[in-house]
């Protein structure tokens, strides 16, 4: 997996890797592999060493790619959330505030805005 990728899996991932490092105590070592991250040191080996590479690799190939076709609503066209359906659509994704890494969610209507966890600043839309 790549820089941008991993970033971006642990960005989307990062709740339930603190619920697996809570359990096997290594919360400590996990927050100190987000603070390496935030400046911008390489962690897939911290990742490795904390046991959470294999875990969170597996998690990634599970999920539908951001970009992938079938991904949402055909053209990455959804509804605003309030819009008064006039027929104002969205296209765009939210994606990584600092551009770091290729997080990338739709907006649905409704749904809270996409926070970086890793940043903890929300998505940007774009």
């Amino acid at each position: 997996m790549e820089t941008a990728e991993l970033l971006g899996a642990l960005c989307r991932e990062l709740p339930a890797l603190r619920t697996v490092a809570a359990g096997t105590g290594d919360s400590q070592a996990l927050e100190e592999t987000l603070a390496a991250a935030r400046r911008g040191e390489p962690v897939t080996d911290r990742l490795r060493d904390l046991g959470l590479l294999d875990l969170l690799e597996s998690w990634t190939a599970r999920t539908v790619p951001p970009e992938a076709p079938g991904a949402g609503a055909p053209g990455g066209l959804v509804d605003l959330p309030g819009v008064d359906h006039s027929g104002h659509v969205a296209h765009g994704r939210y994606r990584c505030p600092l551009g770091t890494c290729r997080r990338a969610e739709l907006p649905r209507p409704g749904d809270d805005l996409p926070v970086c966890a890793l940043h903890d600043s929300p998505l940007r839309f774009g």
